[in-house]
């Protein structure tokens, strides 16, 4: 505790912070470095300058030193991008993560889905023996402590009951989701069956159905040419199971820059879900374009000045590195 105080008296004096910034800035240190000890060791995959933006945003002054301050308190203050997938496993995502947290409560989780702008979380719950206040009052002090822990302090939290006509609709199969799950796999099959192994792990079929009429879409990689006789055998496959299907259309696609979009979305989806949420970063979304062989990526934010120049660096070498 000694050792903290002497380290903020020594960077109050460099840098002339605000009593109100030091004590942000205290309560931040010693309360991530509490939580170090029982944080999973894959969240240090990368360590951002959380302190950087902290500073520059509360103190009147940004001294030279700044750099060299900012690097030890990083180490201090983690917090991770993380890829979907790592190491040949899949990273939970938020939702993912508040849906087990729930369900570890013992109720019977419909749904949790989360909204930009506001940054809104919602849990939708199926309830049987307690009321939708008694259930809120339970979860809400749990789910913002968990959120807390992990950084997020700019949210909205909205926990709903389900209808009961939606508690009886699950597990029945919808029909064209049947019809749909069937060609799909047809679809793979062929493409696989032809060589196009690499291809054929992309959704390359679609389903639009209507009163009249049932039609599959297939999503043609340009490079591809047996494309007529895939069709065939596709056609003969659907037949031969008797699926009612009225039509085939076929849309032909680049295939190097649908894996390129595909990879992207993913990351830009990363990128949002570890700064949203956060008065840090006040973000109101990320988003990505794909054009000649380039990807664009684009994060906006309801900051008043730009970012500095380190932490814009730092997210970059995010994305550069998954």
């Amino acid at each position: 505790m000694q050792f903290l105080d002497k380290q903020f008296k020594d960077l109050e004096e460099e840098l002339k912070l605000t009593d109100k910034a030091k004590e942000q800035l205290k309560s931040k240190i010693m309360y991530n470095s509490h939580k170090t000890k029982k944080r999973n060791k894959k969240y240090y995959g990368w360590v951002t300058a959380v302190t950087c933006i902290l500073l520059i945003i509360t103190s009147p002054l940004y001294s030279s030193k700044m750099a060299s301050m900012a690097s030890m308190a990083s180490k201090i203050l983690p917090i991770s991008i993380l890829p979907n997938y790592s190491n040949g496993q899949e990273n939970p995502d938020l939702t993912t993560q508040l849906f087990e947290l729930v369900e570890k409560e013992g109720y019977m989780v419909k749904s949790v889905g989360i909204t930009p702008s506001p940054y809104t979380i919602e849990i939708s719950l199926f309830l049987k023996d307690s009321t939708l206040k008694q259930a809120a009052e339970d979860l809400e002090p749990k789910v913002k402590s968990y959120l807390y822990e992990n950084g997020y302090d700019k949210y909205e939290l909205k926990v709903s009951e389900a209808a009961e006509a939606e508690a009886l609709q699950e597990g029945q199969g919808d029909e064209s989701s049947i019809v749909y799950e069937k060609i799909s796999e047809i679809v793979k099959e062929v493409f696989v069956s032809y060589g196009y192994s690499k291809e054929a792990d992309y959704e390359l079929a679609g389903f639009k159905t209507s009163k009249d009429s049932n039609i599959v879409t297939i999503d043609m990689p340009d490079h591809i040419q047996e494309s007529t006789e895939i069709v065939k055998e596709i056609e003969k496959k659907i037949e031969s199971k008797k699926l009612d299907v009225e039509d085939i259309e076929v849309n032909t696609f680049n295939f190097s820059h649908r894996q390129q979009d595909d990879r992207w979305v993913y990351i830009a989806s990363d990128i949002y879900d570890a700064m949203a949420g956060k008065s840090t970063y006040q973000l109101t979304g990320v988003s990505h374009e794909v054009k000649d062989g380039h990807t664009y990526v684009s994060i906006k934010t309801d900051l008043e000045k730009q970012p500095s120049i380190e932490i814009i660096q730092e997210i970059e070498l995010v994305y550069k590195n998954i």
